[in-house]
């Protein structure tokens, strides 16, 4: 029978703490993101220094370039549609403006829907991740999820159109319900349309993967109650895919299955799935791959992640991960946390540090409290290297000094 330990403890564990440190990776781009929006719309404007600005016409730069390269994304050619797109990415990669795109919602919500309904590949690729970036950058994007659902859900059941592009429809859809989808029986429906894509066995595994992936997330909303009561035919359903041919659909199912467990564990520690002997032996097997067929990098990257998954499901362990960003550390000890990480860092990608730092909606997300003031982006990027070398030498100094005293004290009690 499958044991789980005691979890309670651990999710209080979730969220940041102040961390020590000098710096972080993302201090580049934190200083710079005002120059321009992105170096795929370096075109729209002259270049200009970023050094010889203040931060006020910084933002007016900024701002400026985002209302051109909307305005470029409604042209005729569909190559110069792109190059917006993907310049509108990039720029709410790189900043959190939220009062900004507060006023240019209905534009950009209009723009991702041309997109979709009119674009082919790449800019239905574009359209769809720029759909979720708008959306974490609002303060409430029901409306967006409500104005493109429909044409989401007809593009993601439509099998003429690209493995690709369907794939890239339903991360933004799962994203969009995630974020803005209002009532749990929403969610369960957008988890339906998903199951049914992924039980598909016509579908590519580029599509499988992204529909399992949004499947979990949702699945990341509900109560332990709700998941332990389709536990069985769900797992049913994932183990399935454990035996596809592309390790990230193995990968994501086993992740998802653990993220079941997950659930089921917590409200029901004697719980014990059907068929876990088989499972575990096929989990057991994944993680001791060795298939020459295989690549070493799939072979290498498979084992590391179905040893988390084994252990998830046979002892109910759940990961052990942290995540530091600036002064700050985001602890993963929970499948739901981990998953959920996981699948925004794939939209966020470069960004996912500087959001976590400072954007409300992903902050929230992560139960994480207010900003810290040291990630005030006016702040920062007026502050010169020397003088935030200067500011991280006194901090140093005086946290040495404070562990000094702790240490003379904890000596002085034993």
């Amino acid at each position: 029978m499958a044991k789980k330990k005691d979890r309670r403890n651990l999710k209080s564990k979730s969220g940041a703490r102040s961390e020590d440190a000098s710096g972080s990776d993302d201090e580049g781009s934190l200083m710079n993101d005002g120059a321009s929006v992105t170096s795929e719309a370096s075109s729209f404007a002259p270049d200009t220094d970023p050094e010889a600005v203040d931060e006020s016409s910084k933002d007016e730069m900024f701002e400026a370039k985002m209302r051109e390269a909307l305005e470029l994304a409604t042209q005729k050619s569909a190559a110069g549609r792109l190059k917006a797109l993907e310049a509108l990415c990039v720029a709410l990669l790189k900043r959190y403006c939220p009062d900004f795109i507060e006023n240019q919602q209905v534009t950009t919500c209009d723009v991702v829907e041309r997109a979709l309904k009119k674009g082919k590949g790449a800019e239905i690729e574009a359209a769809s991740r720029l759909a979720v970036l708008l959306s974490l950058q609002l303060e409430d994007p029901e409306t967006v999820y409500k104005e493109l659902r429909s044409v989401l859900v007809t593009m993601l059941q439509d099998q003429t159109a690209s493995p690709t592009s369907r794939a890239s429809v339903a991360s933004s859809l799962a994203g969009l319900c995630f974020l803005g989808g209002g009532e749990m029986a929403e969610v369960l429906s957008t988890m339906s349309l998903l199951s049914a894509v992924y039980s598909n066995i016509l579908s590519s595994p580029e599509l499988t993967a992204a529909a399992v992936s949004g499947w979990a997330l949702l699945l990341s909303l509900q109560a332990p109650g709700e998941v332990h009561r389709i536990a069985d035919p769900e797992i049913g359903k994932l183990s399935g895919l454990l035996r596809s041919g592309d390790v990230e659909v193995r990968i994501t199912a086993g992740e998802a299955i653990a993220l079941v467990l997950e659930f089921a564990y917590d409200y029901d520690e004697e719980f014990e799935p059907e068929n876990l002997t088989e499972l575990t032996a096929t989990l057991k097997q994944l993680a001791t791959d060795s298939t020459k067929s295989r690549s070493k990098k799939d072979r290498k990257e498979q084992r590391s992640s179905f040893r988390d998954i084994l252990r998830g499901v046979e002892e109910g362990d759940p990961p052990s991960e942290k995540v530091k960003f600036g002064q700050e550390v985001l602890y993963l000890d929970s499948w739901y946390k981990k998953l959920q990480y996981d699948w925004f860092c794939k939209v966020l990608g470069s960004g996912m540090n500087l959001h976590l730092s400072s954007n409300l909606m992903v902050r929230e997300i992560f139960e994480l409290p207010p900003p810290l003031p040291a990630f005030d982006q006016s702040m920062s990027s007026k502050m010169s290297k020397t003088e935030r070398n200067a500011a991280n030498q006194l901090a140093f100094k005086l946290r040495t000094q404070s562990r000094n005293k702790n240490r003379d004290k904890r000596s002085a009690v034993m």
